[in-house]
């Protein structure tokens, strides 16, 4: 009796982001096929050509994770992504004759046999799924074809998911670039942070259990953390000299301000409750908010603060002291530092977070390089680029 995906649908639906889908997905298919050991959801970036982990569940709860690889250097995938068909593997130490690290990594856990699914919106490719397990020979015509229907329901669920992500992403989108417009802070500031939050978040994923899930929302919402700020009068926004107490309350605003914003657009969206919403939502409402309750608009103190505002914060204050503004130079990464832990030391930022930043000189040297604005490099890094 094949599944049945209108229940399998509605259960998945039920849990608030991918992963919980596709472990909810993979618990039922298990009870009818045990030697199913692992499902995996790897996103696929159109516009790096990039492939990187998602989703996954395992029965051993020994995920691949924060893998990223070029899909051009996967020839076997970039063969079924062209091609729209499935493949089944009932032999990797046969088939993978020039195995990639993913495929190391599923020899070291002992898979032996796999069935792809590459993931389409539309005709782009978006993502592939991966259904793995620890027996040779295990995907038969019968497996393969109850797995097309958890395919097709995951598919639907990624797709429609990420669709959503990206409505909010542009629907926020408008707002940023006004505030772009509107404020000293480029659109390279913006994408350094995004960098730099997910660089902390990699680091810290294994000790505090983020998923990759969880950080790809992170890369994708840090740069909207002020986006209230399109609800501030020109005349404080843009003020070059130092704010008045009755101004920086004004300035202050542009937290509830953005709070009601996004949550405005996520309840249009109807993903009230979703993952993807949570990690904006936090990010806008509390990145402002400092480990010794002295930040707002809450007053919060380390504890209570959501880690992903906690680590946009690291990142914004770290790019804001090393870039160029009107009113200051660029700090040395010498002095860079020294402010981080001087500020984790009074407990104001995540010492965690900090030092995770910190311990990632050379991607950090990279990002600050790679989107400069121009004039914003001390002169130890200039000279090396």
């Amino acid at each position: 009796m094949p599944f049945d995906s209108l229940v399998l649908k509605n259960i998945a639906m039920s849990r608030s982001d991918m992963t919980g889908r596709l472990a909810g997905l993979h618990d039922i298919v298990r009870a009818r096929h045990p030697a199913v050991n692992r499902i995996a959801l790897v996103l696929y970036e159109p516009a790096k050509d990039l492939l990187r982990t998602f989703a996954s569940s395992s029965d051993d709860g020994q995920p691949l994770r924060h893998y990223e690889v070029h899909l051009a250097a996967v020839p076997s995938l970039r063969t079924l992504a062209a091609e729209h068909i499935p493949r089944v593997i009932d032999n990797m130490d046969l088939a993978l004759s020039e195995p990639s690290l993913h495929s190391l990594w599923l020899k070291s856990q002992s898979y032996q046999s796999s069935y792809t699914v590459p993931v389409y919106a539309g005709n782009r490719l978006s993502a592939f799924l991966f259904f793995d397990s620890r027996q040779p020979g295990a995907f038969t015509p019968d497996i393969t074809t109850d797995l097309d229907v958890i395919a097709d329901i995951l598919a639907q669920l990624y797709v429609l998911r990420m669709a959503a992500v990206n409505t909010l992403v542009g629907a926020v989108d408008v707002a940023k670039g006004l505030a772009r417009m509107r404020d000293v802070e480029t659109g390279a500031h913006l994408e350094r942070m995004a960098g730099y939050s997910r660089l902390i978040a990699v680091a810290l994923a294994d000790s505090l259990g983020l998923s990759d899930e969880f950080i790809e929302y992170l890369h994708l919402f840090a740069p909207l953390h002020d986006i209230g700020k399109v609800g501030i009068p020109d005349r404080i926004l843009l003020k070059p000299g130092k704010l008045d107490d009755e101004e920086r309350r004004c300035m202050q605003q542009h937290v509830p301000v953005g709070v009601q914003l996004a949550r405005n657009i996520v309840s249009d969206l109807g993903i009230d409750n979703d993952l993807a919403a949570s990690v904006m939502l936090n990010v806008v409402a509390h990145h402002h908010e400092r480990g010794d309750g002295s930040g707002y608009p809450q007053g919060l103190m380390l504890d209570d603060i959501p880690i992903e505002a906690r680590i946009v914060a690291v990142a914004d204050v770290y790019d804001a002291i090393s870039s160029t503004r009107p009113y200051k130079r660029a700090w040395s990464e010498a002095e860079c530092v020294a402010e981080l832990r001087r500020e984790a030391a009074l407990h104001r930022l995540d010492a965690r977070c900090v030092e995770a930043l910190i311990a990632a000189e050379a991607d950090r040297t990279r990002i600050r390089q790679e989107l400069s604005d121009g004039d914003d490099l001390p002169a130890t890094l200039a000279a090396s680029g």
